[in-house]
């Protein structure tokens, strides 16, 4: 198998199946009634609190996105009746263009705040990482149902993925402001520094099919840019699956090199004792990357190889020769795996923008509503939340919500937490109906639902 086609297939599986650029990091664990972390995604919405202190495990989360890839339209039934995988059924299920895998994962290593008067300050340091990959149906549908399956210039095969992956660390300085008493503001600084990143994009590539001769020719349109901190000589795509061999083996780093910047902001407002209003927006910045690497293949009529299927009782009996698809095609339509120098390249967060509302009858009833706006590969996409919170006995927190989204699909979540004087331990899941799939193997559980998300920590506040 050719390196270049097993490193796409390794970043394929890192982003559906090592966790099992998530975007549905769940907003209901800032809702719990006591939750010290109410400002985590919008520095406006007050802290109940004079003072937080969390390390290490007092907010981790991870959470996964998946479009399109469902464990039930995998597999089919043969004449006997067993369970057999389905490919003509699996492809079919995609989407001809925008299918995720998409990964968040974050785990604040420092978090402590304190308020002065009107004033609180927060400071919080994190590690976060955020992948996605992007395939059309018909980059999986070559490799399944063979070339025989799209013949004549008239129907190309659209062989395009996008991968956007990224590793990098978070130093937050968040402000927020008592107006009056009604009124609060905030606003969150980020200096971000960039450990590792991977993009592929600008995918417009054709692979067409004769359907006299079966001679497969390519019109090709790739780049692929990557960087990361260490100071290793990166010569080919290949190397870079290598990164944490070099770690061990005691690599040089440079974290000044891969330096960004991001701001969160917002604000709340208490309309009376009941109603209340909140607005703010999430992860706006970018990440500059320096000594970047790239290839670019920008190519037309590429020749493949001669044939793959010798007859058309090969494509009747689905005989296809896949080592030669494997070994010839993607190296033909790709080329090697050298990279170069690519100088500088940018990259963006994923930014979201947030609007909610809520009612509380007392402390054991509040009800919130929360529409949110993603931004998504192709655009900005909106999700709607509906969520219940509670605070029972002055000590336990409860919120139930319900999630719906076109984008990430429409799930049930929920959340508890428990507060003891300084001490508070929460945990809160996205997806419900997830937790029940923990136990099966690690494709059904990133395969069984669109979403899935989960936090948890300990945290103490004063």
């Amino acid at each position: 198998m050719k390196k270049l086609y097993r490193f796409l297939v390794v970043a394929a599986l890192a982003c559906s199946s090592l966790f099992a650029k998530a975007q549905n990091d769940g907003v209901v664990f800032t809702l719990l009634p006591q939750m010290p972390y109410s400002n985590y995604l919008n520095p406006g919405i007050r802290v109940p609190y004079r003072g937080i202190v969390g390390l290490g495990i007092s907010n981790i989360n991870m959470s996964i996105y998946n479009s399109s890839v469902k464990y039930s339209n995998i597999y089919g039934t043969n004449a006997n009746g067993e369970e057999v995988i389905d490919g003509l059924k699996f492809i079919n299920s995609l989407q001809e263009q925008d299918n995720y895998f998409n990964f968040n994962m974050s785990v604040d290593l420092v978090n402590a705040g304190f308020r002065v008067g009107k004033v609180f300050v927060n400071i919080d340091w994190r590690m976060r990482v955020s992948s996605g990959f992007q395939f059309s149906r018909d980059f999986l549908g070559f490799f399944v149902l063979g070339n025989g399956n799209y013949m004549g210039t008239d129907n190309p095969c659209d062989f395009n993925i996008g991968i956007d992956a990224t590793m990098f660390q978070e130093l937050g300085a968040a402000v927020q402001y008592d107006v009056n008493d009604k009124l609060t503001v905030g606003i969150r600084p980020k200096l971000l520094g960039g450990i590792a990143n991977m993009t592929v994009t600008n995918t417009n590539t054709k692979i067409y099919t004769d359907p006299n001769t079966y001679a497969i020719t390519a019109d090709v349109d790739l780049n692929i840019q990557a960087a990361s901190v260490m100071k290793s000589d990166v010569r080919r795509i290949s190397d870079i699956t290598t990164m944490l061999d070099n770690m061990n083996a005691g690599n040089t780093m440079d974290f000044k090199e891969n330096i960004g910047f991001g701001v969160d902001f917002g604000a709340s407002y208490k309309i009376n004792n009941n109603w209340g209003v909140a607005a703010g927006v999430y992860d706006l910045g970018y990440i500059k990357w320096k000594d970047a690497k790239e290839k670019k293949v920008q190519k037309s009529g590429v020749s493949v190889n001669e044939h793959l299927i010798e007859d058309y009782k090969d494509l009747k009996d689905m005989k296809l020769d896949y080592a030669t698809m494997l070994n010839n095609v993607v190296d033909a339509v790709w080329g090697n795996d050298s990279l170069e120098s690519g100088g500088k390249y940018k990259t963006t967060l994923q930014t979201r923008i947030m609007l909610q509302g809520y009612y509380e009858l007392n402390p054991m009833v509040r009800f919130t509503a929360i529409g949110q706006l993603y931004k998504m590969r192709d655009g900005m996409k909106p999700a709607f939340t509906l969520s219940y919170s509670g605070l029972f006995w002055n000590h336990l927190n409860l919120a139930l919500s319900y999630t719906l989204s076109k984008y990430t699909g429409n799930a049930l979540g929920f959340g508890v937490g428990f507060h003891a004087g300084p001490f508070n331990i929460y945990a809160v899941s996205d997806n419900l109906l997830a937790l029940t799939k923990m136990t099966g193997t690690a494709v059904e559980f990133a395969t069984a639902y669109k979403t899935s998300g989960f936090r948890f920590g300990v945290v103490f506040s004063w």
